[in-house]
């Protein structure tokens, strides 16, 4: 009857165990890829048709490097290895990995030990006192079936959860590559606008001089040398917080660094990068796999979703092995001659709970709705950056040229004002208005380079610093 007994037990606990190997846990009610995203997706950006989105130039392995800037390279080493933004992104994805290998350690038995000693003592009244030592050794092990995958639901969401902090690092580096670009691209821009008031302002002196030159001979005023006098100045004026503005910007770019304070060897460069071809734009779906940020919420979706799986298995009967083994003896060394085991399945669910654990199974699946809205703003505002971006670079494009032909119509208007002057048939106001207008758009066009630059490294950052791969466009999709 006992052998029967522990036939019907083991090949009980077989089959329960073949079940769960076999898989008939529950599925997540997945949300197909092209049920995640917004029902006016675009299928091709607006400024370009579709036969004009691709480039004939891609990407380079990182963005930067297509402006073949040696300086910019080394900063852009510094930044991603040592920026703070970065470094946070990795101690996380330590923690999300450490969690995830937490979750996994339910698949497996759990297994205890122990041991111990003692003494007992019996004291009767007129007789010797007994003495009984006692020596244990004990094991105890458990073991959860995952009969209805909650164990691998709990799992696999940490471990889509821990792939989405991977994204997360990925787009801390594009957003750190992103504003040190665009700080070091302003620091040019000082630089450009410290050099041409220099030079306006040595110029102006050399006028005023010739202007002070021609008073004695009446053919200047003192109103003349007062509004020269002003206007050098005024461009004085105007160097100080031009000047001032660098260090700011130095310092920004020792944050993005991780640093204090960065070396004046590190950032002497004066000129603007040649801004190259546009790259490849690809179509939007192509965003789907390019951007990390996209990809991190389309995984974090992905675990909810096995949240509600884990929800929805711990509402059914859960079956646990225990076994436990002990060895007990007088001493150390008759210690493994009495054995003691127990070996036991155990059955359990839940009968009434209030509705706590439906309740749960709601709450995770209002979670997923939260995330799958969270995953089509995400998708709708990488689209509309990659289309603001581009709008941006061709309306400054188009302002620079606008700007060079002012610039050129200005210079001829001013040489013809100051020889008009120095014939004695203008006004030297005219003169002074010229140069005014010549001077500020000899500046719009130095921030009109500047706002092309920034236009392109807005375009850059949207398009996930990466070329567009249709195979994995079409992974995503499928």
């Amino acid at each position: 009857m006992l052998r029967i007994r522990n036939i019907l037990f083991w090949g009980l606990l077989f089959g329960l165990l073949l079940s769960a190997c076999n898989g008939i846990g529950l599925q997540p009610e997945k949300v197909s890829e092209q049920e995640r995203l917004p029902v006016d997706f675009p299928e091709s950006y607006s400024l370009y048709a579709e036969d004009e989105a691709l480039s004939v130039n891609g990407m380079a392995d990182f963005w930067w490097e297509r402006w073949q800037n040696p300086e910019l390279n080394r900063l852009m080493q510094l930044a991603l290895t040592e920026n703070f933004s970065v470094l946070t992104a990795l101690s996380r994805i330590e923690q999300a990995r450490f969690k995830a290998l937490k979750a996994e350690s339910w698949l497996y038995p759990e297994l205890g030990g122990g041991a111990g000693v003692g003494t007992q003592k019996l004291k009767q009244k007129n007789r010797d006192s007994i003495s009984t030592d006692e020596w244990s050794l004990g094991l105890n092990a458990s073991y959860e079936v995952d009969l209805w995958g909650r164990v691998r639901a709990v799992r696999t969401s940490e471990k889509e959860k821990f792939f989405a902090t991977k994204e997360d690092l990925k787009t801390a580096r594009l957003s750190v590559s992103g504003a040190l670009a665009e700080t070091w691209v302003n620091l040019i821009e000082n630089r450009r606008h410290q050099d041409l008031l220099e030079q306006q302002i040595a110029l102006q002196k050399k006028l005023l001089q010739i202007i002070i030159l021609r008073f004695p001979l009446a053919k200047a005023t003192a109103l003349d040398i007062y509004q020269q006098q002003q206007l050098v100045e005024k461009l004085q004026g105007t160097l100080i917080p031009v000047v001032n503005n660098q260090e700011i910007l130095r310092r920004r770019l020792a944050l993005l660094c991780g640093r204090t304070k960065l070396d004046a060897s590190l950032v002497q460069n004066r000129y603007f990068p040649d801004v190259n071809e546009l790259p490849e734009l690809g179509l939007p779906a192509d965003l789907l796999a390019a951007r990390p940020d996209i990809r991190a919420a389309g995984l974090r979706l992905k675990a909810t979703e096995w949240e509600v799986v884990a929800a929805r298995a711990d509402r059914l009967p859960a079956l646990r092995l225990t076994a436990s083994g002990s060895a007990f003896g007088d001493d150390a060394g008759s210690i493994l001659d009495n054995w003691l085991y127990n070996l036991a399945a155990n059955l359990a669910g839940p009968i009434f709970d209030g509705g706590r654990r439906r309740a749960e199974v709601e709450r995770v699946r209002a979670v997923v709705d939260e995330r799958l809205q969270n995953y089509r703003e995400v998708v709708v505002n990488a689209v509309i950056e990659v289309e603001d971006a581009l709008t941006l670079e061709k309306d400054a494009a188009e302002s620079l040229v606008s700007f060079q032909k002012q610039s050129e119509l200005a210079k001829k208007t001013l040489r013809e004002a100051r020889r008009r002057y120095l014939n004695g048939s203008g006004d030297f106001l005219n003169v002074l208005k010229e140069e005014l207008n010549s001077l500020q758009l000899d500046h719009d066009i130095i921030t009109q380079e500047s706002k092309i630059l920034s236009a392109r490294i807005n375009l850059y950052i949207a398009l996930g610093g990466s070329k567009p791969n249709p195979d994995d466009t079409e992974k995503v999709l499928n």
